[in-house]
């Protein structure tokens, strides 16, 4: 059994272009967002479809066989994982052939590996904290590996407490020996993108911009992109959480 809970998301609704493959697509949208794990729901109708179906004993996938005509997939479920380092497209889907007067047949199902969109509209949950690694061995190439990506590099996972109090490190004799405003000019100094800032507001966001004339650019788990005045809070030294460097922002009190 593999499972994680995962915390961090980004929500997509779309549609891809027709004329391109729709396994092209989708590596396409994962590519261009920075996806790594993530659900696609959508709705398709594609032409000359390459379908992997399900082999009789059940075991794993057969040989790519291909459609000619239109087929009509009214509900395709999928996923956005990864196998030999590369992204790895998974679609599921009953298809349906079209026939004379718009007529549908029974059709078959299986694993598309490839065909060209007529129509397809779509949902993607893109998931920011977990990677999943595929085999790259026969059979239906189940998950193997549950792994956490860092700046979208594969990296060991390492296991995560969410309901534990997260433990801040003692600082380092050089904040210590610093005022307030220069401790903090110092440890803006560490913040790279890729890291995080647990925000008394937003939470635990990613920084997607590093650090410029105390402005600072941040993704909320929500997807949209904010940014901080640093001049106006307090940054305290970074800690460490499930593998991520985060650093925590308070709001300067007045006075």
């Amino acid at each position: 059994m593999i499972i994680s809970q995962f915390q961090e998301t980004r929500r997509f609704i779309g549609r891809l272009d027709p004329g391109q493959d729709v396994i092209a697509g989708f590596k396409t949208v994962s590519s261009e967002n920075h996806i790594q794990c993530g659900w696609i729901t959508a709705s398709a109708i594609l032409r000359n479809v390459e379908l992997m179906p399900v082999s009789s004993d059940g075991t794993g996938l057969g040989e790519a066989v291909a459609m000619e005509g239109t087929v009509f997939c009214p509900t395709v479920s999928g996923n956005v994982s990864s196998q030999d380092g590369n992204l790895d497209i998974r679609l599921y889907a009953s298809l349906l052939s079209v026939g004379k007067a718009g007529k549908t047949k029974t059709g078959t199902g299986g694993v598309i590996v490839g065909g060209e969109i007529l129509l397809c509209e779509f949902t993607l949950l893109a998931v920011e904290d977990a990677t999943l690694v595929r085999q790259s061995d026969e059979g239906f190439g189940s998950w193997q590996q549950l792994q956490t990506p860092f700046d979208y590099d594969l990296a060991p996972v390492v296991p995560r407490h969410p309901s534990g109090p997260l433990t801040r490190p003692t600082p380092a004799p050089i904040y210590q020996s610093a005022d307030e405003d220069e401790a903090t000019e110092l440890i803006i100094l560490e913040m790279k993108v890729g890291d995080f800032v647990d925000h008394p507001r937003f939470g635990v966001c990613k920084i997607v911009h590093a650090p410029v004339d105390e402005k600072l650019s941040i993704r909320l788990p929500t997807g949209k992109h904010v940014d901080l005045h640093l001049g106006v809070m307090r940054v305290l030294p970074p800690k460490q959480a499930g593998g991520r460097k985060i650093f925590q922002v308070e709001v300067k009190r007045k006075g």
